[in-house]
């Protein structure tokens, strides 16, 4: 999403200002004040306005970016942002209906001078209270930043839990470079790549780590790999880590268990760390998923990005 942040109250206030006193510098008496008064105002439109409009309709969204938002900041919590920014806008619209008014009601430079210093004090009363709202839609935009371009492609969905290997099969498969650590939970976001084999391609999204618990007991970092498996996924690459480094196997058996009942979809099992699995710790892996009644590749294997891709297109 393409949401700007916005300017600290404070600034809005001396950049609008700024330009107030410049477009009116060549202009006299009362001509001068109506010149400031309007500029001041149309500065700070523009910056409120700018911002309103940057935020899609809620309504407008598929469900997966509605679910996602929502547990990134909350629906409801950035309406009530946007109604303070609307509201402080039409205040001050008013209050720039009121003053041009009066000032065209004036003759000497010291009266009109006067009832611009009265606008230029209540606007900026208004914009002053903003300073909370415009902090939490700056936190907003970060946030909202995470959210993937999403293309119309068969989706792979990689899940697992965390610091199985995930993000390494996603770089693997796709080239992206993302970020790779030794801790659980390194993925906080939704990592995007495109995997191409004999000329078919699909887009494949990393998901953050899941543990073997309810959806009630998750985080907000769990909840977003539960969102892109709802609503993204043409099929899974699930991936399971036989060295019990990460987890134990009990745990990663049953939340795949978990991932094949709650989603009605392909999955494929990705036996990750097989460089430094030993050779019964493989073929336990294996006995599990074939008890579960489902297709396994090992993540060495040479075949691996073309088995995904034609395994995702089925």
């Amino acid at each position: 999403m393409r949401i700007a942040k916005i300017p600290e109250a404070e600034k809005i206030m001396q950049k609008a200002l700024k330009k107030a006193l410049k477009n009116a510098s060549s202009k006299h008496g009362v001509e001068r004040e109506r010149i400031m008064l309007l500029t001041f105002y149309k500065e700070i439109r523009s910056r409120l306005s700018r911002a309103i409009k940057s935020v899609p309709r809620i309504e407008s969204l598929d469900m997966f970016k509605k679910e996602l938002i929502d547990t990134l900041i909350g629906v409801r919590e950035l309406k009530r942002v946007l109604a303070h920014f609307n509201k402080s806008l039409k205040i001050i619209s008013r209050l720039k209906r009121e003053y041009i008014y009066r000032l065209s009601r004036v003759k000497s430079e010291k009266e009109a001078r006067k009832l611009t210093n009265e606008f230029l004090g209540r606007a900026s009363s208004v914009i002053k209270k903003l300073k909370r709202s415009i902090e939490l839609f700056n936190g907003y935009v970060v946030k909202l930043k995470e959210m993937p371009d999403i293309k119309p492609l068969p989706t792979l969905l990689i899940a697992g839990c965390p610091n199985v290997g995930k993000t390494t099969l996603l770089n693997k498969i796709t080239g992206s470079k993302a970020k790779i650590a030794s801790y659980a939970f390194t993925t906080t976001r939704l990592n995007l790549g495109y995997a191409t084999s004999d000329a078919k391609e699909v887009q494949v999204i990393d998901t953050p780590g899941l543990l073997d618990r309810k959806i009630e007991e998750m985080n907000n970092v769990e909840r977003k790999a539960i969102i892109a498996l709802k609503h993204l996924a043409n099929a899974i690459a699930f991936v399971l880590d036989p060295t019990e480094s990460s987890y134990m196997i009990d745990a990663q058996k049953g939340l795949l268990t978990y991932i094949k009942r709650k989603f009605d979809m392909p999955i494929i099992v990705v036996i990750s760390k097989v460089d430094i699995a030993s050779d019964e710790q493989i073929t336990l892996a294996r006995k599990i998923v074939e008890e579960l009644g489902l297709e396994w590749v090992l993540n060495n294997n040479p075949e691996l990005k073309a088995k995904l891709v034609e395994f995702c297109l089925r």
